[in-house]
């Protein structure tokens, strides 16, 4: 990201721009540049299709323009210019989302955790991409990302239910790994009859 000192370098390298014809008084806007980045353009080309189709505020904001009768690819190009800048600010600050129009923050090993249990994702992998995650968010945001963590864990040791709880053995790993202590309850003083 050093290399970067914007979103519109990543754009510009991207050649998320139109080729001018210009002569004299005449300046027309062609087709974008040839000279890019073809993998970096398609690649962020991906994910603006994937935020029309997916995300509602993207998707809204696709169908007000095309309500103008603007152009479809200039539409993409346009919420792809967006997600750019939204992601820049997210890698070169090493913050998460954080956006005054959001109403509630949505903590990142939150969704991690309901869209692995939605997909029933086996409890190693879903381990893995907890551990990788909390490895990759800034250190400012542990204490608020195990928040909830420690609330869900919480809610699974109450139950005291019987049988397998993937979940549980899970959390306390991912919030050793945020810096939160656990507190463990102390073992009981009965012997075990061997």
């Amino acid at each position: 990201m050093s290399n970067y000192a914007n979103a519109r370098c990543i754009t510009g390298r991207a050649g998320l721009y139109p080729s001018r014809h210009q002569s004299d008084q005449v300046d027309y806007p062609g087709p974008m540049v040839k000279c890019a980045n073809r993998h970096l353009r398609y690649a962020i080309m991906q994910i603006a299709d994937n935020l029309i189709c997916c995300n509602h505020y993207f998707a809204e904001l696709a169908d007000v323009w095309r309500q103008r009768k603007d152009d479809p690819r200039l539409i993409r190009v346009r919420v792809a210019m967006r997600f750019c800048r939204i992601s820049f600010q997210m890698v070169a600050g090493g913050s998460v989302f954080n956006h005054p129009a959001a109403r509630q923050r949505d903590y990142v090993l939150q969704k991690l955790i309901t869209f692995h249990h939605q997909h029933q994702t086996p409890a190693l992998q879903v381990q893995r991409d907890l551990q990788q995650a909390s490895m990759q968010l800034p250190a400012g945001e542990h204490a608020a990302e195990a928040k909830p963590l420690q609330e869900e864990l919480s809610r699974i040791q109450d139950k005291r239910r019987r049988g397998p709880q993937p979940l549980g053995e899970i959390l306390p790993a991912v919030l050793a790994a945020l810096g939160v202590n656990v507190i463990q309850s102390p073992p009981s003083g009965r012997s075990d009859p061997a």
